[in-house]
């Protein structure tokens, strides 16, 4: 915890809302490149012979990515030498026959993707004063940018549920959650739900290709989508087209990201009412190859 705020504070990074660890690791001097690892999460290689690197798999989800980065970023904080992280240090498994350094990189990047300030900002755009769910967990988490195992296990260090909730919550899959919000409209693996309540007007939303942004503010409907956001379902793998399978309740309020989405945009929406509701959209960018040239 402490090391992690001691990096917030050197590394200039805003603790309030979405942590951005890959700009925090090129203010550190740690040069990043991101390619497919087979079963490697990603790797840190000190700086004994030269600069300082780490390496992501982008095999990952962003989520998984930007928890690896920060997993990387607490080994250079902390001076640890070069390492390899594999899959079974994944956070689903936390800590179990660890060695030490491994522990302190990953409690580390816990607490730099979710300082307190963070956590309770994601919260409140969820309109929530504290997680009473795993579905609270996930949509929290979608404002963090984090792992929902990960996202439920901090939660205990930030005392917002204790470890018999926490056990109870962790036997849930992201899958699972996702399917119960959606309700059956198709999602691709890798794709998030995320859920815009009233709370969360006028705030930035980091989003990838084959997302969905289901609305929910009493009474709104989106208004005409930028470009890279469809009210059209996927068509997954080829399939029948899922067009007019989205629930009657969704139409108006269901919008996925395509493949197209290439610039920040603004969302809105308009209520029965004529207010107006908007969010604005980051894109998550490319992160093959060295990260001076990610688009």
């Amino acid at each position: 915890m402490i090391a992690a705020a001691q990096a917030h504070e050197a590394l200039a990074v805003n603790v309030d809302d979405y942590v951005d660890v890959f700009g925090a690791l090129r203010r550190a001097g740690v040069e990043v490149m991101g390619q497919k690892l087979g079963g490697l999460l990603g790797l840190y290689i000190d700086g004994s012979q030269g600069v300082p690197g780490c390496l992501v798999n982008t095999g990952l989800e962003e989520v998984s990515m930007r928890h690896t980065a920060a997993h990387e970023l607490g080994h250079h904080r902390m001076g640890h030498g070069t390492s390899i992280d594999h899959q079974e240090q994944s956070p689903g498994r936390w800590g179990e026959g660890w060695p030490q350094h491994e522990r302190e990189a990953e409690a580390f990047a816990s607490w730099f993707l979710m300082p307190r300030p963070a956590a309770r900002a994601a919260l409140a755009r969820c309109g929530l004063a504290r997680p009473e769910s795993p579905l609270d967990v996930y949509r929290m988490a979608r404002w963090l940018g984090t792992p929902y195992a990960t996202t439920v296990r901090h939660l205990v260090r930030l005392k917002m549920i204790d470890r018999s909730t926490e056990a109870v919550w962790l036997k849930y899959s992201p899958g699972t959650l996702k399917a119960e919000l959606v309700g059956g409209v198709p999602l691709g693996a890798q794709a998030h739900v995320h859920v815009l309540t009233p709370a969360a007007h006028g705030a930035p939303l980091h989003v990838t290709a084959g997302d969905y942004l289901l609305l929910a503010v009493p009474g709104a409907r989106y208004d005409h989508l930028p470009a890279g956001l469809t009210s059209t379902p996927p068509d997954m793998a080829g399939q029948l087209s899922f067009l007019g399978l989205v629930p009657a309740p969704e139409q108006g309020r269901a919008a996925w990201v395509t493949q197209e989405f290439a610039a920040d945009s603004t969302v809105t929406a308009t209520t029965d009412s004529a207010e107006v509701f908007r969010v604005i959209l980051r894109r998550t960018p490319g992160r093959e190859g060295a990260d001076r040239f990610w688009a």
